[in-house]
Parts: C-alpha cells; structure tokens; sequence
C-alpha cells in the first residue's frame, strides 16, 4: 500500500508540474515525483528495472538544468561603475546579462586631444565613454559634446555607414569598446542581446538630441 500511495503522489507532483510556470519549480517537482515512483517500480513482484533506469534518466537531467537555472540565478555583485553604466545606460539590461556584455569589452584611454573616432572611416565597432567628455567635430566644425554614458560612432556601427565626424577627447577620456566581431559572437549565444543593445543605443541617440 505504502508504494501504491507513493505512485500516486508521484502523479499528484507530475500534475502539479505541468500546471507551475516557474521553470525551476517544474524541474524541482518533476525530480520529487519521479523519485517518488522508483520505491513502486522496484517492489513490484519482477521489479521493473528498465522503468527504474529510465526515471533515474530523468532525474538526472532535470537536476542538471535545476542547477543551471539556479546557478543563472543567484545574486551578483556589481562594483561601482557597473552599478553606475546600469542605471544610466543599460537599464534595459538585467544586471547578469549587462556584466556578461561588459565582459566582452576592453577598456583604453586616450589623452586630451586625442582623436576617437576618425571621420570618413569604416567603424567596427560600439564605443562608450566610461569618463571625460569628447567633441563631435564635422569638417571642423563642433556639433556636439560626448559625456560619460554616451555611445560614439554608434550610427556608423549600427548602419555599417563611414562615420559622419571626428570624435576627439576635450580631456583624458576612459572608454569602453566592443568589436563587431566580439558582438556577433555575443549575439551568437543571445539572440535577444542584439536587440536590446539596438533599443539602448536608440535611447542614447534620443538623450542626445534632447540634450
């Protein structure tokens, strides 16, 4: 009787599984109840190996995704300036997916004077300014000023255009920069990130024009 009872929660706990939304409740769940089922397949006159096998199969790989899941799951810790490039700029970003982007960049500084972005080039790449400020300069003339959390050259990458105008540092600027190359491979893995990256740069292009 006692593993009759145990086959029927079993069944009781597969019900409830498909009825939970929560990935990782429906993986914790289905692992109880197939453990749950292993007592009745084993005590059975001829015990039901195969069944057995075919239940502790399952159990491992939903145990195998669980611990994905949970370890995709638990807390970050984000330094100053991560905590600082989220609340201005990656927003869009949960905080694990945009240190899994920054992850992907190098980080250089350049001296005041020193040019950025060239115009008339082939830009390969997505530029942030992490400190200092830049000019936009378009035949000589200024049209624009870059802060820390603004995109450089963003059109051009995203357009695969030559850039509109030189960028060049007011002051020792720090920033951040992806390879295109870098990116795909990003966009590889997360399809979503591309499109979430697109929509961030359109908020920044929108910041700009109202500044």
């Amino acid at each position: 009787m006692f593993t009759i009872a145990l086959f029927f929660i079993a069944n009781v706990l597969f019900c409830l599984a498909y009825i939970v939304r929560d990935m990782a409740w429906l993986r914790a769940v289905t692992i109880l109840a197939a453990l749950s089922t292993l007592p009745y397949f084993y005590f059975q006159s001829t015990p039901l190996y195969e069944a057995m096998t075919w239940q502790i199969a399952f159990i491992v790989i939903n145990a195998f995704n669980l611990t994905v899941l949970l370890l995709q799951r638990r807390p970050i810790t984000l330094n100053a300036e991560e905590k600082w490039l989220h609340k201005t700029t990656f927003s869009l970003l949960n905080p694990r997916r945009m240190q899994h982007l920054l992850s992907r960049a190098e980080t250089r500084e350049i001296p005041s004077g020193g040019v950025l972005i060239e115009q008339n080039e082939e830009l390969r790449a997505l530029i942030i300014l992490l400190s200092g400020s830049a000019s936009v300069m378009v035949d000589g003339v200024k049209r624009a000023t870059l802060y820390p959390g603004d995109f450089a050259g963003e059109m051009s990458f995203i357009t695969g255009r030559l850039t509109s105008a030189d960028v060049i540092a007011n002051e020792p600027v720090r920033y951040m920069i992806w390879s295109a190359t870098a990116l795909e491979r990003l966009y590889q893995r997360d399809a979503d990130m591309k499109n979430a990256i697109h929509s961030i740069i359109g908020f920044d292009m929108a910041s700009k024009l109202a500044r």
